[in-house]
């Protein structure tokens, strides 16, 4: 299937950026990331005990080239937040 995706010139350098920093072309970056969407969604958080040595390396290869987003905090989130729970 090929499938026609508008992007912006910023969202297109930046996946232009980070295939070529992981060495590999732009449409195999791109499948790339979309299968690991795909494949997290279906199984969802992986930890990093559940994976070999090698597919740690590469998470943390793609954790450092910024290709895997972290959920950020709220804008307001406190110490507290952590211990809401207690008295």
């Amino acid at each position: 299937m090929t499938l026609t995706l508008p992007l912006s010139s910023e969202t297109e350098a930046k996946l232009r950026e980070r295939a070529a920093a992981a060495g590999i072309e732009l449409t195999t970056f791109v499948m790339e990331a979309i299968e690991q969407k795909l494949a997290a969604a279906a199984v969802g958080p992986q930890r990093s005990s559940d994976m070999s040595l090698e597919e740690f390396d590469r998470w943390l290869d793609e954790l450092s080239a910024g290709t895997e987003r972290l959920p950020s905090l709220p804008t307001d989130f406190a110490r507290a937040d952590i211990y809401q729970d207690h008295d």
